[in-house]
């Protein structure tokens, strides 16, 4: 009765929170619906899938527009189609979860996140991924609290491990969701997954862990005849594996008959049958099995049958069936080896390894940051130290130095005034120099002066050209000479005059220039002659005698060419450019002619 009344409360449930929906609808507008909608949703998930299901297809996806309210409407859509036995294989649904929680999720929705991604790969048969997406939310679960999520992807993970052949991994993950189901008070969740792990327990041939489990499973009430038949089937293999014949017996008498068992509780009941000898009915069993379209465990039903046939004596069908089982056993074996559940979790654990070693070396390099840091601090600290004792040592010093300084300044005022005394004293030795200098230039000019004079009153006939050229320098020395006498500019006009119109025409100059030298040097002149030097070239070298260097050379005559002119007079004079400079050479030259 109470039962009853229970099951009508919570056919109830969701008509009432429908019916508040639909008015809290009339009030909000928007997000605040939408938002209204999955609140729900999420409330009705575990106990009423299906009315989850129908409010969640009630919402249009293309009246969400925040990335968190589209994650969570994926995720929850994907829940309650898992929930209610809709298995997708594609990730349209889940997709903006998974680009959403899985950056900036919390542990509970990036665990919910990887466990349905998980199960998008089991629909697909991609078993490796599905693996590893269950490894990776359950690494997250440590920092949440949705622990029936945890077990739900233990059981998930356990039923590939089961595929695989890893009966270790299926078993202790059984174990584990066992637990957490029986601490959430779901019964029946918890029956299963100690079943399971019974199982797991058989094959491993555990008989105390066995013993353990059917322990617990004995003291649930209430089972439905499908868990019953569940029951037994296992208790069957366990009894076969560590009872007694005597134990198999019993149990097979309280066993109303054989059709209280499902497919594997049928191998098993003609596994027991084998054992305690009755192989007639062993083999009745095995053959209406065959006969029917269930789907059952090969590999049980042939090694049982070669069990039973060869206790039959019917040694030809045993070995007949040995060599299928054998054949069978082979490809289980090589699929077996092929699979990559080791490999995943070695490759799951080495990226747990990197991100391991990754955190440590951050926090290694936060070390040594912060001890350079504080190193730096410590330096600038002493540093600072170090400077305030310079500044008072400084001070001191600059005191103790502020009498030294004061004496000093009246010893430097003593010195400057001898300094003064000895500059006035420089000065007038430096007149006297200049005075000695210009008798001494004037001796000179008057030596040039007369010994142009000289040149023409020779009885020897001088061109008239040359006469001129040396008329004309004897006019620029008179002047020249008269200033330095008398120390008047006035007479130096006309000799500025004139080397002003002279200079300013350059081919003009030059020729006067080497007629000079013609007048006054005429072996000089005559050796260039002899060396087959030309008009110009001699023009070119007297610039030299005259004391001008290559680059004042250069820029009177205003020719680029003139290093080429050079070149050309060392050929025929003979001089190589590395052994001495062309003004150099001339001027000695001028001395020794």
């Amino acid at each position: 009765m109470n039962s009853t009344r229970s099951h009508q409360i919570s056919r109830i449930i969701p008509i009432i929170l429908f019916i508040i929906l639909v008015f809290m609808n009339g009030c909000n507008n928007g997000s605040d619906t939408i938002r209204t909608h999955l609140d729900l949703a999420e409330l009705l998930m575990e106990s009423h899938p299906d009315s989850a299901l129908s409010i969640i297809n009630s919402i249009s996806a293309n009246d969400i527009t925040k990335k968190s309210e589209k994650a969570r409407f994926a995720l929850l859509k994907s829940m309650a189609l898992d929930k209610n036995y809709v298995d997708t294989t594609t990730f349209d649904i889940l997709q903006p979860a998974i680009d959403y929680y899985l950056k900036k999720g919390n542990a509970d929705e990036k665990l919910r996140t990887y466990y349905y991604q998980g199960r998008i790969y089991q629909n697909k048969n991609e078993c490796d991924s599905a693996v590893l997406s269950f490894m990776r939310g359950l690494d997250v679960a440590f920092d949440g609290k949705d622990s029936l999520t945890v077990a739900r992807t233990l059981v998930a993970q356990a039923t590939i491990y089961q595929s695989f052949y890893d009966i270790d991994g299926y078993t202790n993950n059984s174990l584990k969701a066992a637990s957490i189901y029986r601490k959430k008070h779901y019964k029946s969740q918890e029956f299963e997954c100690l079943l399971h792990a019974l199982n797991g327990m058989n094959i491993l041939r555990n008989e105390e862990q066995a013993d353990s489990i059917i322990k617990i499973l004995t003291q649930f009430d209430f089972l439905d005849n499908s868990q019953k038949r569940k029951l037994y089937s296992h208790l069957l293999t366990y009894n076969y594996l560590f009872g007694s014949n005597q134990d198999l017996k019993e149990l097979i008498k309280n066993t109303p008959d054989s059709s209280y068992y499902n497919v594997n509780g049928i191998l098993n009941l003609a596994h027991a049958y084998n054992r305690i000898g009755d192989n007639n009915m062993a083999i009745h069993l095995l053959d209406n099995l065959n006969k029917s379209n269930a789907t059952y465990d090969t590999l049980k039903y042939l090694s049982i049958k070669i069990m039973v046939l060869e206790n039959l004596k019917d040694y030809e069908g045993a070995f007949s069936t040995y060599k299928n089982f054998s054949h069978r056993l082979e490809v289980i074996n090589a699929n077996k080896f092929e699979q990559k559940s080791q490999s995943i979790e070695e490759k799951h654990n080495m990226e747990l390894q990197a991100e391991r070693e990754s955190r440590k070396h951050l926090q290694q390099s936060y070390g040594y940051i912060g001890g350079i840091l504080l190193l730096l601090l410590s330096l600038i600290i002493m540093a600072l130290l170090l400077r305030s004792n310079k500044a008072k040592k400084n001070l001191a010093v600059q005191t103790a130095r502020a009498a030294e300084l004061e004496n000093e300044n009246l010893k430097s005022e003593k010195e400057r005034l001898s300094l003064e005394n000895s500059n006035l004293q420089l000065e007038r030795d430096k007149k006297a120099l200049e005075a000695e200098n210009l008798a001494h230039r004037v001796e000179v000019l008057e030596g040039e002066s007369d010994s142009l004079k000289a040149l023409l009153d020779t009885p020897d006939e001088i061109p008239a050209e040359v006469q001129q050229a040396i008329k004309t320098r004897i006019e620029m020395l008179n002047s020249l000479l008269a200033g330095y006498i008398t120390d008047n500019s006035k007479y130096e006009e006309p000799y500025d005059i004139w080397v002003k119109q002279l200079t300013d025409n350059t081919a003009e100059f030059m020729n006067s220039n080497r007629l000079a030298f013609q007048a006054s040097h005429p072996k000089f002149i005559r050796y260039f002659e002899e060396h087959g030097l030309t008009e110009s070239e001699i023009n070119y070298v007297c610039l030299y005698a005259i004391g001008l260097r290559g680059k004042e050379v250069g820029n009177y005559m205003k020719k680029r060419s003139h290093v080429n002119i050079s070149s050309a007079i060392r050929k025929k004079l003979g001089i190589d450019k590395h052994d001495t400079n062309i003004g150099i050479y001339v001027r000695k030259l001028l001395k020794t002619l």
